[in-house]
């Protein structure tokens, strides 16, 4: 390996550690001191400006249990979303996105999106349920593969039917939709949670499937 690709996979090893780290919502003190090393190596370390140990970065893998090949790197980069680390904030996503919702006081908007949601739940129903070979499709009209294009169609429109929905409708103010500031903590984990596993999987080339 030359020393600029060893320089760029230091780089990309160092992003790939920060990236987890952020996804579990720790600092790094606190990663530190879990695996027994120094706050400012593990700093050099994210920024791509310490040689690999092995070692030291097994143990970190260890720790926020995550696949080597995550942090090391992978061929096909192709993980499950359960690869995934996660800060615990999704639990209240279905809960925010009501309260936001609700402020519209549309009975309309509030169904079109529970049917949204309710759509993805049927995707991964089906995907799991499929896979028990006792179960029978015969519970279902619609062949799998029909279906999940269909849905994947349907949700991909969402987000612009909505916005059109709300714009046209004359019964909705759009400045009603913000939530009490003491939501905001939840909020900003919840966004942050989701936006860094976006960017970690981009960055990665990771396709979760």
């Amino acid at each position: 390996m030359s020393t600029e690709n060893g320089q760029q996979y230091l780089k990309e090893v160092g992003e790939r550690l920060r990236g987890v780290r952020l996804l579990l919502g720790l600092t790094q003190k606190q990663a530190a001191e879990a695996t027994g090393i120094s706050q400012s190596f593990l700093s050099s370390l994210e920024r791509g400006q310490k040689s690999v140990c092995t070692a030291q970065i097994i143990a970190l893998i260890r720790y926020y249990k995550v696949p080597y090949g995550m942090i090391f790197g992978s061929e096909d980069g192709d993980f499950n979303l359960n690869d995934f680390p996660t800060g615990g904030s999704s639990d209240i996503s279905i809960e925010l996105m009501n309260t936001l919702v609700g402020k519209g006081r549309s009975d309309a908007l509030q169904t079109g999106t529970n049917n949204c949601l309710k759509l993805v739940v049927y995707m991964i129903f089906r995907t799991v349920y499929r896979e028990n070979p006792r179960n029978s499709d015969k519970l279902f009209s619609l062949s799998f593969d029909d279906a999940m294009e269909s849905v994947t169609r349907i949700l991909m429109a969402a987000p612009e039917n909505i916005r059109r929905f709300i714009r046209d409708s004359r019964s909705i103010n759009a400045n009603r939709f913000e939530l009490p500031p003491e939501r905001n903590p939840e909020l900003r984990a919840f966004i942050a949670e989701c936006e860094r596993m976006i960017l970690f999987a981009n960055r990665n080339s990771i396709q979760p499937k």
